[in-house]
């Protein structure tokens, strides 16, 4: 099997275009390892008690089931976006909760009610439910727009400045039984991490590969033409 010499522009394309695609290839694999980490750090937190205070260093309890006393600050609650559910349009309620025990500030997601229907809760509250790392600001991600309470994701510099006080850079889902016509309506408390990964990583590479094979038969010189050539 013979080849001839490659043209310098298709060379250059495939060689760029290989770089790009066994990078991307490459690049979900590392993002699968840390995807599997981050399901097997789930399922570990969640096996675990859960806890009844917060502890000074909140770092690495993400995904723990808390059961938090304190009294929610119902005048600097948040509205979140995020997806419908039951009646409609609405947001997750984000209330800010002064802890009873050392009187830090935690955002609890109490769930999603339609507009209007955010029924505040007075008084010391036990909030049970699960410790969320907070959203960041990905690109595409429209602008939080505090002057009309709109919240597309925790700005936690932002938040603090409204609340008054530092929060601590974790959020409470509340966890509970959904009742028909009664909101906030809480999680299930199910975490579920879509994990495609693998699936892209084979792709890149598969795309990668099907390009060198072309780019190799685009180059070979037929059987017919060798016999030419020694002719």
């Amino acid at each position: 099997m013979r080849f001839r010499k490659p043209e310098l522009i298709p060379t250059l394309f495939i060689i760029g275009a290989s770089v790009l695609l066994f990078g991307l290839g490459i690049w979900q694999v590392e993002r699968l390892q840390w995807k599997e980490g981050e399901i097997a750090h789930i399922k570990q937190s969640k096996d675990m008690d859960a806890l009844g205070t917060l502890p000074a260093d909140t770092t690495g309890i993400e995904y723990r089931n808390v059961v938090l006393t304190g009294e929610f600050l119902n005048d600097k609650m948040f509205r979140m976006v995020g997806h419908p559910q039951g009646e409609g349009p609405g947001f997750y309620i984000i209330t800010p909760l002064r802890l009873e025990d050392d009187g830090r500030i935690i955002l609890v997601n109490r769930g999603f009610a339609p507009e209007g229907k955010e029924n505040p809760v007075e008084g010391v509250q036990t909030v049970r439910g699960v410790i969320r790392p907070n959203r960041l600001h990905r690109m595409f991600m429209p602008d939080n727009i505090p002057e009309k309470n709109v919240w597309f994701y925790e700005d936690l510099d932002a938040m603090s400045k409204i609340i008054g006080q530092p929060v601590v850079p974790l959020m409470v889902e509340a966890v509970g039984e959904v009742q028909k016509g009664v909101y906030p309506a809480p999680s299930d408390g199910v975490i579920t991490l879509r994990n495609d990964h693998l699936n892209y990583a084979i792709t890149w590479f598969a795309i990668g590969i099907i390009g060198l094979i072309m780019f190799a038969a685009y180059n070979r010189i037929p059987e017919a033409k060798k016999d030419e050539t020694a002719q």
